[in-house]
């Protein structure tokens, strides 16, 4: 198979499992390393994959409170949904590494879970959102149970 311009589209996905991945390094003008990390709540194809609302409370809360985080917050550069709805791509700038990254959605996990209400959803609103009535409580709080447990044990 030809090398994609796409990182992910050369990892074979019959292969992955649920975890965090560092899936690429760019470096940009010789001059910035951007890591992108693979957040894989689900497996690919072998299990459901999460439901829009629940991707789109995680995008909102994770966004927000990663770029917080004291250890890793001002390397944070984006935080998006897979489209494939199985997990979500960080990337960060510098030499933030896997441990670090565990750390910090633990730090979140421990201090915004589980959430009770639409209320704890930072950003969803008419401004600062594209769809404020897209979420989900229960299966957010869940999926963010499991994928701790991942990579917890």
């Amino acid at each position: 198979m030809k090398k994609s311009v796409v990182s992910s589209f050369d990892v074979d996905h019959r292969t992955l499992k649920e975890g965090l991945y560092l899936r690429s390094v760019y470096e940009i003008d010789d001059r910035y390393s951007v890591r992108s990390w693979d957040l894989r709540f689900c497996a690919p194809s072998a299990h459901k994959p999460l439901c829009p609302g629940t991707v789109h409370t995680i995008e909102h809360l994770m966004a927000y409170y990663l770029r917080l985080d004291e250890k890793i917050g001002k390397s944070v550069v984006s935080f998006c949904p897979m489209g494939c709805l199985t997990g979500f791509y960080l990337s960060t700038t510098g030499d933030v590494e896997a441990e670090e990254i565990r750390q910090a959605l633990k730090r979140v996990y421990e201090n915004v879970f589980p959430i009770k209400g639409r209320e704890d959803i930072v950003g969803l609103n008419e401004i600062q959102c594209g769809n404020p009535a897209l979420y989900a409580i229960d299966e957010t709080n869940e999926a963010m149970d499991k994928y701790i447990k991942v990579l917890f044990g």
